[in-house]
């Protein structure tokens, strides 16, 4: 997970050091064209300077090639030669071996023409430049350190400004936090001067009462529909007892009101499981114990020693002291519908194995394929059809773990089904 200021200024960043990437070169480009540019500038100004003073001068023709011989070797850099034709200036830059610096240097060239006493001299005029790697490492270095300083102080005061800013919307998350169905009341949000905010807090208020409202009316019908359905199923099971016990009945009859009271009680357990499934996913079940699961598994398995003798099943448990906080009606209902699983998965003469350890629960049973994963803990849906249940009892025991946030899983392995429930 990450913040959400953090997801503001992700992109930023990248941008700024995409420009500082970029700026460095452009930078190089823009100065060493400025400064090729002046070069080229003051070369000129030489090559006129020259040209005007050797003529003002009025030297004869030896003086002037004595000067000319003087300066090539007092300034290297300049050079006279007398030619016959004048040509084009030439400016470049040439990169070579300085015999004085003793070092690769990097030139700004000027050859052009100059006449003196009537007479035409192809002239060389260069100047040292700054190297260029020296250059680029100093731009470098200077735009580094601005961009850096620009960046940490537009991250130090976005973050000081956004955190100012979205208060509100932590504030009003932490009351959101705190908001319960089954207290039946609202949370305060915060006020804010914000608009957007005060939009949001009124949407949110208007969201808590209408899921208050809902939960309500959800609530009120859990239990009437529990109070309503199961008066009536009560009497027509009082009643189909009676004629079960009457001696009138032939056997043809008997047969059918066998079948009616079959069906009467598979009405029933289905409709238990349903209010069970409603009130758990309505939050009726808030009160927490600390329950030593070990204790309650023991218990558990002693009611069903009937049915492991019965059906001539090879009990073995494994388990450890370990509690839980949880609600001990749901619990006890959780480890029933696994143990219930795999008396009804487990064939004739087969093993059912409970272990508990390190907060791990595992209920593995006999059985000949793997059962139909994607159906397990789906509601009415049959995960076999050699065993025909509600097909809710699963679906409870996955609905009890979500609630509580265990993680509840399935297997098979080596002739074995594995239930197990992470705590």
């Amino acid at each position: 997970m990450k913040k959400l200021l953090d997801q503001s200024l992700r992109p930023l960043v990248i941008y700024a050091f995409t420009v500082l990437v970029i700026s460095i070169p452009v930078y190089f480009l823009i100065i060493d064209w400025i400064w090729e540019n002046e070069l080229d500038k003051h070369h000129y100004a030489i090559r006129e300077k020259l040209e005007k003073r050797l003529t003002r001068l009025d030297l004869p023709d030896t003086a002037v090639a004595n000067m000319i011989t003087a300066l090539d070797k007092v300034q290297p850099g300049f050079s006279f030669n007398e030619t016959a034709a004048p040509r084009p200036d030439s400016l470049y830059t040439l990169i070579r071996f300085d015999s004085f610096m003793n070092d690769r240097e990097q030139f700004r060239c000027l050859t052009t023409d100059i006449r003196v006493n009537g007479r035409l001299y192809r002239v060389l005029i260069e100047t040292n430049m700054e190297e260029i790697d020296e250059t680029i490492l100093a731009i470098a270095a200077v735009t580094v350190f601005f961009i850096m300083l620009l960046l940490t102080g537009f991250i130090y005061l976005n973050r000081k400004t956004a955190l100012r800013i979205w208060q509100p919307f932590y504030d009003t998350l932490a009351s959101l936090h705190t908001f319960r169905l089954e207290t039946g009341k609202t949370v305060p949000l915060p006020a804010s001067d914000v608009t957007e905010f005060t939009d949001l807090n009124a949407s949110l208020e208007t969201l808590m009462q209408g899921s208050l409202a809902s939960y309500r009316q959800q609530k009120e019908f859990t239990e009437n529909a529990s109070h309503e359905l199961q008066t009536p199923l009560a009497i027509v099971k009082s009643r189909l007892d009676m004629l079960l016990q009457s001696q009138s009945l032939d056997a043809e009859q008997m047969r059918i009101v066998e079948q009616v009271y079959q069906a009467i009680n598979r009405v029933s357990r289905i409709n238990k499981n349903l209010l069970l499934l409603a009130r758990i996913e309505h939050s009726q079940f808030e009160e927490k114990e600390r329950i030593a699961l070990d204790g309650m598994l023991a218990a558990i398995a002693a009611q069903f020693s009937d049915r492991f003798e019965n059906n001539a099943l090879h009990y073995t448990e494994n388990i450890t002291p370990s509690v839980v906080d949880a609600n001990p009606v749901l619990t006890e209902i959780l480890l029933t519908n696994l143990l219930v699983n795999a008396v009804r998965y487990t064939p004739l003469g087969g093993k059912v194995l409970v272990q508990l350890d390190s907060g791990m629960l595992t209920v593995s049973n006999t059985g000949v394929a793997a059962l139909q994963a994607e159906n397990l803990f789906r509601r009415f849906a049959q995960a076999s059809g050699d065993h025909a249940g509600s097909g809710l009892g699963l679906a409870i025991a996955r609905e009890i773990c979500d609630r509580y946030g265990w993680q509840i899983g399935y297997e098979f392995a080596r002739g074995m089904h594995h239930f197990s429930v992470r705590f």
